[in-house]
């Protein structure tokens, strides 16, 4: 039950800024892709959204994870229990409040379970980003 509030909060929040914008970057023959970007895990994706957001079509992501649970370090080899950045500082949403992790964890736990947490647990960011 959880899953579906944060994913229909997140997929109204995409819905609300509407379509990614037309790509600006002219197709080239023999090329497939405008930008490649090495590394799927939390700063590639974003660069990935946010070069679409910006008008560049042919973003390709590759990551060697074939899953979540062996993407990033968060499950693997962080050692910290929780993250070292404050809470409230902006991730890698964009500014868009509703795919903020205060959003996906308020929807799965409560405002006032948010608000009890000093920093963000890393297995919590984990499934934040997934």
């Amino acid at each position: 039950m959880f899953q579906s509030v944060v994913d229909t909060a997140a997929r109204e929040t995409l819905r609300l800024i509407g379509p990614d914008p037309q790509n600006w970057i002219p197709d080239r023959q023999g090329i497939d892709h405008s930008v490649a970007i090495i590394g799927g895990g939390q700063s590639g994706s974003a660069f990935a959204f946010a070069l679409r957001r910006a008008g560049i079509g042919k973003v390709t992501l590759i990551d060697a994870a074939g899953d979540a649970a062996s993407s990033g370090p968060w499950l693997s080899s962080a050692r910290m229990n929780k993250l070292r950045t404050p809470k409230g500082l902006p991730g890698p949403e964009l500014g868009l409040t509703g795919l903020s992790f205060q959003a996906w964890y308020e929807a799965r736990h409560s405002t006032a379970a948010y608000e009890a947490i000093d920093r963000i647990a890393r297995v919590d960011w984990a499934a934040y980003l997934d």
